[in-house]
């Protein structure tokens, strides 16, 4: 069954008990992967799990979960998860995939002892790089009869069309920006656990991240405009990377380069775990005290770095960048030097892209959000003194006057979304019209403002969307 064959025949969504139960069941595996199975915090998740699957096997007596072509299926109805959501079944995805899973079918046979067997045996084979046949036949040898592993169901390749394989490449930036998210989330976790660092499933995200941003950048700038994540830094870490590698690629920088800055951009505020929660989460605007605490946190990234990720080159420039990225050209800034060294180039990059990231979300350092022209128009301000000139300029055009993603009306009263820029003018870009006078269309179109058939059409403002109750995040992940 192929996503165009779900697409086809619009499988019925799933309800809100098998929302709860997948939630629950992503929320299990994320627990174990940092807990032992008699951790009070795994118990918690453990229980909570088993009562969501006793409600739901008692009903329908078997439980199907599936993935296929990234999308998540509970008894063949297609799930549709909010951006945690998707964060954590991206996790749970890719060990699947390593192991060659496809999917699990649960009985009403199961306690809840044999489930945390399981869980736990999954978790052991990722690691010791087995495969579905190893984990069956551990499964036979403890006796759980009650799971079926399902495998992956192979696509067919068939020739696209311009528009499926920009669709195609849209979702592929989605599965990759929110398992660039994972990987901060399980990093950060693992240092507040006092645990090392696994840096592969970072050095993998990152070639992800450089092969879709080389194709296309625009479709991964569009979702840094989603701005409903409960945990900000781990989003924001993300955004800053595929921000700096757009950089990255315009300046020339070769693989292994690039693959160093954005490993370090992933982690440049992973300082920030050694703060108390209750800074980060604080919702109104610092104190002098918040701001020397908060002022820690490049120090702090800098000695996690390599306290707690194995020491090599990369890891060495990520602690620099951590260190580095607050620091000003003209030396201000913090931790202040007494050896005043030029901050180097990854550090110059990093800088340009959390201060916009950081200014445009309105969750750490002020408290609203600021729209992205005037974020630029502030930056370019203080080009002289806290940026590079170069570097700065270059990301101006890169994001443009409307950076994609971003909401805005048009003159002839039309909402669209812009998709991309275009660097001959920056003022009519490429956009997805999404509604008119009439309310929301049933398929988006997609226009560029630069035709001369498409003239009279031009960008009025900007739309503010949480001012309007527009979802924006529901708009970018759709594929109408």
């Amino acid at each position: 069954m192929s996503v165009a064959r779900i697409e086809k025949e619009r499988l019925e969504l799933a309800g809100r008990d098998d929302i709860d139960f997948i939630n629950a069941f992503f929320i299990l595996f994320r627990t174990a992967q940092y807990t032992e199975v008699n951790n009070a915090t795994y118990q918690t998740a453990s229980s909570k799990f088993y009562v969501n699957f006793r409600r739901l096997v008692d009903e329908h007596g078997r439980l199907s979960v599936k993935v296929i072509e990234g999308h998540v299926l509970i008894r063949d109805r297609l799930v549709k998860l909010d951006s945690e959501g998707m964060v954590r079944a991206r996790n749970l995805i890719d060990i699947w995939r390593r192991l060659g899973i496809g999917g699990v079918v649960f009985d009403d046979s199961l306690d809840n002892r044999q489930i945390d067997k399981f869980v736990y045996l999954i978790l052991n084979s990722e690691k010791a790089s087995r495969t579905s046949d190893d984990v069956a036949r551990r499964l036979a040898d403890m006796e759980i009869q009650g799971i079926t592993l399902l495998g992956v169901e192979e696509k067919k390749s068939e020739p696209l069309l311009d528009e499926q394989k920009r669709t195609m490449m849209r979702r592929a930036a989605r599965v990759t920006f929110f398992r660039a998210i994972s990987v901060v989330e399980d990093a950060m976790t693992c240092v507040a656990n006092e645990k090392s660092v696994n840096i592969n499933k970072a050095r993998y995200v990152v070639h992800s991240l450089i092969d879709q941003i080389s194709q296309d950048e625009s479709s991964l700038i569009e979702l840094t405009n989603i701005r409903d994540f409960d945990e900000y830094t781990y989003a924001h870490s993300a955004n800053v990377c595929v921000y700096s590698l757009t950089i990255g690629l315009k300046i020339g920088l070769d693989r292994r380069q690039l693959s160093d800055l954005g490993f370090a951009a992933l982690f440049h505020d992973i300082g920030k775990i050694r703060l108390p929660e209750d800074l980060i989460r604080k919702p109104d605007i610092y104190d002098e005290n918040d701001w020397v605490q908060m002022q820690k946190h490049p120090h702090l990234g800098a000695k996690t770095i390599l306290r707690n990720m194995k020491f090599d080159m990369k890891t060495a420039r990520a602690a620099r960048v951590a260190f580095e990225h607050h620091i000003n050209m003209d030396f201000t800034g913090y931790p202040q030097l007494q050896d005043k060294k030029q901050v180097n180039l990854f550090s110059r990059i990093v800088s340009i892209t959390d201060t916009f990231d950081a200014l445009r979300s309105g969750r750490v350092y002020i408290k609203k959000s600021v729209p992205p022209d005037i974020v630029l128009k502030k930056m370019m301000y203080q080009m002289t003194v806290k940026f590079d000139a170069f570097l700065l300029k270059l990301f101006v055009n890169i994001i443009g006057i409307y950076p994609p993603g971003t909401l805005v009306l048009l003159s002839t009263d039309e909402l669209a979304v812009v998709s991309s820029t275009n660097s001959a003018d920056l003022a009519r870009p490429m956009v997805r019209i999404i509604g008119n006078k009439s309310g929301p269309l049933p398929k988006f179109i997609d226009c560029d403002l630069t035709l001369a058939k498409n003239e009279p059409r031009r960008i009025v403002r900007l739309i503010d969307p949480e001012r309007y109750h527009i979802d924006i995040k529901s708009i970018l992940l759709s594929d109408r």
